[in-house]
């Protein structure tokens, strides 16, 4: 074990701001959360958790588990990602069949995006609490199980004219469990909702975009830039993901190297999640050397080649050159470039006419 772990810290000791290779992302996404999911539960605390929907056993090492092996699904996408989309070209991807594989590599992208941002906001509001951290997990995971046995309840009572005896007997039950416990004035619950009115069950938990405006104001600055980049992807899967037709479309075209940068983004959302793992379980995670490794991580910033500096030659909209001269970061973290043009004509769409832009429609000119 202590071998693994070494050289597990070796590599981000040894890593460049710059390196996303392998080395970047599988002990983030593999090995850093199945050594801590090994060392927070047992085969018995598995199976336990499976059919606990009282929430009576562990529920903070629950919650460790449970995180840990989400990033997990995040690595198993990322790694069929570097396997397959390999075989295809920028321009491949964007016209006939090509064009379905990329849209499909970008719709799974930015879940796995999407995943991780909110386990992020979740986990960062969470390594925050300090007392009674069994009794507001366990809170948590009550909140979470009534909302999610009167959803299922009320789509099989209303589409297949059904009642669902065990989840009426669950909600009598969870409520009583949820009406016997005191957690003061917790992160997740919204103002003003009452979890024994069936009226409010839908609307019990803040939105995600709540918990964030709340957490953003206190993070560190690289931390900061990192997640507001990263809600502006977040803010545009919904309509990518969905299957409506007609209306905008928000797809890649430099496939390669926004899908690259989407995971990127994922290791190092996933890195901070581990880091709050290991405040959130201080006193519950068995091995200290894991902790020690995950506290040696040090990568809360987006890696700099993925990101433009002034002085930078980039290719606009991947039809035009020019060079950043100007770089601005909103109070959300989410940078801005402002570019002048080197061979700009007069025939340029009205894109070019307009100085500022986003990472995402920029590339630099050396990865072209």
């Amino acid at each position: 074990m202590k071998k693994i772990l070494y050289w597990l810290t070796e590599i981000f000791k040894k890593r460049k701001p710059s390196d996303t290779e392998e080395d970047f992302f599988r002990p983030i996404l593999f090995q850093f959360p199945n050594l801590l999911k090994d060392s927070v539960s047992s085969e018995v605390d598995i199976n336990n958790w499976g059919k606990d929907y009282l929430s009576k056993n562990k529920s903070v090492e629950k919650y460790i588990y449970d995180t840990c092996e989400a990033l997990q699904i995040c690595g198993i996408s990322y790694t069929k990602y570097k396997k397959e989309l390999g075989a295809y070209s920028d321009n491949e991807l964007n016209q006939k069949t090509g064009k379905v594989v990329g849209k499909n590599f970008e719709i799974e992208a930015r879940l796995a995006l999407r995943r991780t941002l909110e386990l992020f906001v979740e986990s960062w509001h969470f390594k925050e609490i300090t007392v009674d951290k069994e009794k507001v997990f366990r809170h948590f995971f009550l909140i979470k199980n009534l909302k999610a046995f009167y959803s299922r309840k009320s789509n099989v009572e209303e589409f297949c004219d059904f009642i669902l005896d065990f989840d009426t007997k669950a909600i009598l039950e969870i409520r009583a469990e949820l009406d016997a416990i005191s957690v003061g004035n917790v992160f997740y619950l919204a103002s003003g909702k009452d979890f024994k009115k069936d009226t409010d069950v839908k609307d019990l938990s803040k939105s995600f975009f709540k918990l964030l405006k709340e957490a953003m104001p206190k993070m560190p600055d690289g931390q900061r830039e990192m997640v507001g980049g990263s809600y502006q992807l977040y803010a545009e899967t919904s309509e990518v993901v969905h299957g409506y037709s007609g209306g905008l479309t928000f797809n890649l075209k430099n496939y390669h190297q926004e899908i690259d940068g989407l995971y990127a983004r994922v290791a190092v959302l996933s890195s901070s999640i581990l880091e709050h793992l290991a405040i959130i379980g201080d006193n519950y995670i068995s091995n200290k050397d894991i902790k020690e490794a995950i506290n040696g991580l040090k990568t809360v910033d987006f890696p700099q080649n993925y990101l433009f500096n002034m002085g930078d030659k980039v290719l606009v909209l991947k039809q035009i050159k020019a060079e950043i001269v100007e770089v601005s970061t909103s109070k959300y973290g989410c940078k801005k470039y402002k570019v002048k043009y080197e061979n700009k004509q007069k025939d340029w769409s009205w894109s070019f006419e307009r100085e500022w832009f986003l990472l995402k429609e920029l590339s630099k000119l050396s990865d072209i």
